[in-house]
């Protein structure tokens, strides 16, 4: 994974890779090559330091073997509670970590022409691996399709071709047994990749959603700046701050034909901002400067509005989004 956003490039084309509530947000309740690390905490007292080490040592052998990653998440699942929380977080950091690097792998066997054929020849909107497999008779086929649903990826159609993506809700399960960070970093990766904000260059989730999501990656920075995940989360703010401020492509802020600003964007953004105007928020104080430029040039593109925008939200390779 080339960030914590979870984008996986293949050919050129980019892919997203996993929504609190309010109250989730404001309450307070990322994926790396390598070893994870994670600040130790007190060993639980229903465990020892040495119990709790072997169970460690054996996860991370299970991780290495080929193929390993459904019995190495089954041995997780059976032994989570009896390690510390130190452990328990570096395994689901580690098992992530392990996910994405075979992540090209899984794409590379699923996308071989055939196998495409087959799939899609079965696949019916909104399938899972577990729907797909039932709609098959190719027994080879069902087996390749265990294996990534056990692996931990989901399927999604993304441009006409059915892929793998990182099922984050297949991590919730251990949220209680890790470490506050890293348990909010799951549940935000898990709305991304249970509803992808994005396809063919266009948005596809509406504008307070875009909002919101923001909010919860601010938050998650504000309460964990120092967290393990921390770089994943803000290079998924920076995306949704270009989402916010400029669009996509095939979904622009400011309609191509019109040079307005699409009217969805003016409800959603003036909806939220009076909804939340008490709400200490870095990013929707810029997000009201910016509505108080547009709503002066009557919601349209003007000279003025471009201005602000490449003052406040730099789009060059120097600006970090």
């Amino acid at each position: 994974m080339t960030s914590s956003y979870l984008y996986g490039q293949r050919k050129g084309m980019r892919f997203f890779l996993t929504f609190l509530t309010i109250a989730a947000i404001f309450t307070g309740t990322a994926a790396t090559s390598g070893v994870a690390t994670a600040a130790p905490s007190s060993p639980d007292t229903k465990v020892t330091t040495s119990s709790s080490t072997a169970i460690y040592k054996t996860f991370q052998s299970m991780l290495k073997k080929k193929n390993g990653l459904p019995a190495t998440d089954t041995f997780l699942e059976s032994n989570i509670k009896k390690v510390t929380k130190h452990h328990a977080t570096l395994m689901v950091l580690q098992l992530e970590n392990a996910r994405l690097k075979a992540l090209t792998s899984m794409t590379d066997r699923l996308l071989v022409p055939n196998i495409q054929d087959k799939m899609l020849k079965a696949y019916q909107t909104n399938d899972s691996f577990t729907k797909l497999m039932g709609r098959t008779q190719d027994s080879d086929l069902r087996i390749l399709l265990k294996e990534a649903r056990d692996s931990g990826y989901r399927l999604v159609m993304l441009e006409g071709s059915l892929y793998p993506i990182m099922n984050y809700a297949a991590l919730v399960k251990y949220t209680s047994d890790i470490t506050e960070d890293i348990s909010s970093y799951i549940f935000i990766m898990t709305k991304e990749t249970k509803n992808l904000p994005a396809d063919d260059g266009a948005l596809v989730i509406g504008y307070q959603e875009i909002l919101l999501r923001a909010l919860s990656q601010e938050r998650f920075l504000e309460l964990h700046p120092k967290s393990n995940r921390a770089k994943q989360v803000q290079d998924l703010l920076n995306s949704y701050t270009l989402y916010t401020f400029y669009g996509l492509n095939n979904t622009p802020l400011f309609d191509y034909e019109t040079n307005k600003m699409v009217a969805n964007a003016q409800r959603g953004y003036n909806g939220v901002l009076q909804r939340l105007a008490s709400v200490d928020s870095e990013f929707l104080t810029k997000l009201d400067a910016f509505m108080d430029v547009v709503k002066e040039a009557k919601y349209e593109n003007t000279a003025a509005v471009k201005k602000w925008l490449e003052q406040n939200v730099p789009t060059g390779a120097d600006a970090g989004y």
